[in-house]
């Protein structure tokens, strides 16, 4: 499947290099819901924090699971895969992966306009979430895999969703906003590939076997998938689409209505599942995605903006040279009463204060503040505090006092070590603190020039990047047909070719003439030969499977190339294809022009040095059926060309 995946990418669908460029982004940009960060931060202080613990937080999130199990996988050179979360916390270490959690977690979402309007994210999470907790019960009561497998796998099957949302914002919320029948398809024509190609790529690149990624890309539809009737991979492709199958009614239409489908007991019965338990089955993951939504909490409505409780006048447009009604926020035993916020508030600053903790904690990842101000009250750890507030991405950037009882040398060289910006005596004059909030108020307009140019770049590179490949597509499309070109054709023999090396995979070619050809255009003209051309390569392609490519070669040349047949399932095809062609009535006036094709087959050989002595030999073949009388099918092997007899 890797394998086939690869020669798409190479013809007609994304370059390897187009690809590998959108993972890398991807996978370092992907958002996470705020309340797991909040989870994963307070259960970072718990010295008495447990792997189980850690990786039922982590396992909530499927951008965070991918971060670490490519992390894991990469840090394992010659060991086993890492295929669930917990494994993947033993084998890097608690600490650590608290540590990169943390810093994973937090996303800059302050600004809207680095947001995919159209994408609903609460509904993603959500139903990712869902999706994995019915699979891992499903896996329970199936033994079809493990279910922590299952699990994770379902949880980021759709993750190609969220990259897309991240990587092309603007884009595709404009695809969204147009409500597509079949995303899948939309997405293939805008970007050249779709959701579940792109999951299928960052699953493999985060670690996940290709045992569980194959049959996962097909969740949306299991019966598009081509494995053997009653295989393992047959069997898991159905369960990931059950699984996908309930949780999607049950979000839409509740669990009744999700459990008494007639296509999920369909589904159900094909896995041995009495359809008496699905309603059992998917009570009790209902139950649980409750809870876990409750810890985590995930909202009940579209993510909130950057700040809820702020006043919408009390926000600047966000552009160059516009001034910010800084929020603060304020940790002292004090709480509300501390003297420090009325001086502040007094300089137009909206200040929220705490006595606690926990709950700064809360406070902060809800209003995310450009300012915060820890006090000097001695049961308040502030060195962790520090860290941990600059351990996240958007504590990097926000503006830290520290209040101290003496600022004298050690004191100061403490705290700004520890990650405070400034230190203040707790006994600040109005005009000493005047002048320290001139420097914060610097410090913000040029980080809000800096943070508008930077949306401007992105958005600019995002532009260039999606017409850098509508460019490579057209380049690599026949404008006539829509197939894949010859160049597009060359690409992806290199491409089979490697793969067959690597993998041992078949590789076999087809070309395909049609027959009097130039008769069309001399007795109907040039518009009805470009119609007749259309109308073939739509019949070409009509049964193309994962695996398989058609391409336009030239005129009236076409070459169908597959990595998954030999030659012998091939020549069926071959000889399908024939037949369907002879069949083909095309109307033009009062006539119906009749349309033969010659096809010549050929597979990959031992004494073959390159693709091109495949394509040659499937010329070789071709050549043969036009001069035994056309309307046929030829095939080589080794040097003898043998005839199928036409029908």
């Amino acid at each position: 499947m890797q394998a086939q995946r690869l020669a798409l990418f190479a013809s007609g669908d994304p370059s390897l290099s187009t690809a590998r460029t959108l993972l890398d982004n991807a996978a370092d940009k992907l958002p996470s819901p705020n309340g797991v960060a909040l989870a994963i931060m307070q259960l970072w202080e718990d010295e008495h924090a447990t792997v189980t613990q850690l990786a039922h937080l982590v396992q909530s999130d499927p951008a965070l699971s991918g971060r670490l199990l490519r992390l894991a996988n990469s840090a394992s050179t010659g060991l086993r895969p890492v295929t669930s979360i917990p494994e993947a916390i033993v084998r890097i270490g608690l600490k650590t992966v608290g540590e990169l959690a943390v810093a994973f977690s937090i996303i800059d979402v302050n600004h809207d306009d680095e947001r995919c309007q159209a994408f609903d994210y609460l509904e993603f999470w959500s139903h990712c979430l869902l999706m994995a907790l019915v699979s891992r019960e499903l896996g329970r009561v199936t033994s079809i895999a493990p279910p922590e497998e299952l699990f994770t796998c379902a949880l980021m099957t759709r993750i190609g969703l969220l990259a897309f949302a991240t990587i092309y914002p603007q884009a595709f919320s404009d695809l969204l906003d147009t409500k597509p029948s079949d995303l899948a398809a939309a997405e293939r024509q805008q970007f050249g590939f779709d959701h579940n190609e792109l999951s299928a790529e960052m699953l493999t690149d985060f670690g996940l076997p290709e045992v569980l990624v194959e049959p996962a890309t097909f969740h949306e539809h299991s019966s598009k998938a081509h494995f053997e009737e009653h295989s393992r991979g047959a069997k898991l492709a159905t369960l990931f689409h059950l699984g996908y199958q309930l949780s999607k009614s049950c979000l839409e239409e509740g669990i009744g209505e999700a459990s008494q489908a007639s296509r999920t007991k369909t589904l159900a019965r094909r896995l041995g599942l009495p359809t008496d338990q699905l309603s059992t089955l998917l009570r009790q993951s209902v139950n649980e995605w409750r809870e876990w939504s409750k810890v985590l909490e995930i909202p009940a409505a579209p993510l909130p903006p950057a700040d809820p409780q702020a006043p919408a006048d009390d926000h600047a447009s966000g552009a160059p040279g516009s001034k910010l009604k800084l929020q603060a926020l304020l940790i002292h035993a004090q709480g509300s009463d501390h003297p420090l916020q009325q001086l502040l508030e007094t300089r137009d600053i909206h200040v929220h204060a705490c006595d606690e903790q926990n709950a700064f904690l809360r406070l902060a990842l809800q209003i995310q503040p450009q300012l915060i101000v820890i006090g000097e009250d001695a049961h308040i750890e502030k060195d962790r505090l520090c860290r941990l507030i600059r351990s996240t991405e958007w504590g990097k950037k926000v503006y830290l006092i520290s209040i101290l009882d003496c600022c004298d040398s050690e004191q100061v060289t403490h705290a700004l070590s520890s990650g405070a910006d400034t230190c203040i005596r707790k006994d600040i004059g109005s005009h000493e603190l005047e002048a320290h909030l001139l420097v914060v108020q610097r410090f913000f307009d040029l980080q809000t020039k800096w943070e508008h140019d930077r949306a401007e770049l992105r958005h600019i590179a995002n532009e260039l990047a999606l017409n850098h490949r509508r460019m490579e597509l057209l380049s690599l499309t026949d404008q006539l047909t829509g197939l894949p070109n010859r160049r597009s054709a060359i690409e992806a023999l290199g491409q089979a070719w490697n793969m067959s090396d690597r993998f041992e995979h078949p590789m076999s070619a087809i070309m395909i003439d049609i027959d009097y050809f130039k008769n069309v255009n001399d007795q109907f003209g040039h518009a009805v030969g470009d119609q007749v051309l259309i109308d073939v390569a739509h019949a070409l392609r009509a049964d193309i499977r994962k695996g398989e490519g058609c391409y336009r070669m030239g005129g009236e040349e076409f070459l169908l190339l597959s990595s998954i047949a030999d030659i012998k399932q091939l020549i069926v095809v071959a000889e399908r294809l024939r037949q369907r062609i002879a069949a083909l009535r095309i109307q033009h006036a009062k006539h119906h022009i009749k349309l033969t094709i010659s096809l010549g087959v050929a597979q990959r050989e031992a004494e073959h040095e390159s693709f091109d002595a495949v394509l040659s030999a499937a010329d070789k073949a071709l050549y043969a059926a036009k001069a035994g009388g056309r309307n046929r099918v030829c095939f080589l092997h080794g040097t003898r060309i043998h005839t199928i007899t036409p029908r």
